[in-house]
């Protein structure tokens, strides 16, 4: 079976398009290829076009993940505005993406997994960091005679079961993401009975205090002891929320430009904010 591998893969091994992931009946079917992607996180997902006849709700169930998951990976997506054509971030846990072919592999039961290089990636990088396999490995599979690689190039790196992904699958993200996760169904359970605001603005964190890992806000409008939700649209990928526990309101004198929400240092962390004062859009109830 392994002689017959460079045959499968040059069967699959097509550049990432928009054709349909999947079809009416199958969310992935044996001509499909699973491309990878690398967030601002380190986080891997891939783009899922929706095929005429495929839902949301037995897409996230597809993946193991809950609408609402679906809904917070993809702003601007609602149930009432995708169609067929639409591209739907997916995560891809580490554990959904096997390194080598299992002994029952076959092509109508597996899809490949493929990374298209991106630039400032480096092979080792890619083998070490990204998907934690040898480099040995990875060059003898992709046929690479060197570690050169090259923005757009295109690299086997594993193999994905065609039907789908156990939420068992899916762990937390680390002690950070489950704080933050804990606070997202505070912040759920605030919708109930309050209503919700968007607020678009600065954020601001104290570059010169040392990390914690408390996940807490200053914010004019949200009640002390409410969650709040803050994103960064500037990322690219996905764009996971963090969700902040307000303990009180801005200081009035505390700064020239008041910003819209001043985070923790963990917080800062999570969204991956590189300058002091950065844009955010806040959510919160009142």
């Amino acid at each position: 079976m392994r002689k017959l591998l460079p045959l499968i893969l040059n069967l699959f091994l097509l550049a990432p398009s928009l054709s349909a992931t999947g079809d009416s009946l199958e969310y992935l079917t044996p001509k499909d290829t699973v491309f990878i992607q690398v967030n601002a996180f380190g986080e891997k997902y891939f783009r899922h076009v929706l095929a005429p006849g495929q839902t949301l709700f037995s897409l996230a169930k597809f993946y193991g993940m809950t609408l609402g998951e679906v809904f917070a990976l993809n702003p601007g997506l609602t149930a009432d505005t995708y169609a067929p054509g639409d591209s739907v971030a997916i995560p891809i846990p580490n554990r959904a993406i096997l390194r080598y072919p299992p002994e029952d592999y076959s092509p109508f039961d597996y899809v490949p997994v493929c990374y298209v290089v991106q630039p400032g990636d480096t092979f080792y990088r890619i083998c070490k960091q990204y998907f934690r396999m040898p480099l040995r490995d990875l060059a003898r599979r992709n046929r690479l005679l060197s570690a050169t690689i090259a923005p757009g190039q295109i690299l086997h790196v594993g193999w994905m079961s065609r039907y789908g992904i156990p939420d068992s699958y899916r762990l937390p993200g680390g002690p950070l993401w489950q704080r933050s996760n804990q606070l997202r169904r505070a912040y759920a359970a605030q919708g109930l009975t309050k209503k919700e605001f968007l607020q678009k603005g600065a954020a601001w964190w104290d570059q010169s205090k040392p990390a914690g890992s408390d996940l807490y806000a200053l914010h004019d409008e949200a009640p002390r002891n409410s969650i709040i939700e803050v994103r960064n649209p500037n990322l690219t990928g996905p764009q996971h929320p963090v969700y902040l526990r307000v303990i009180g309101p801005i200081p009035d004198h505390a700064f020239s430009q008041k910003p819209a929400v001043v985070i923790s240092h963990a917080a800062a962390k999570l969204l991956n904010a590189s300058e002091a004062r950065f844009f955010v859009e806040v959510r919160y109830h009142k």
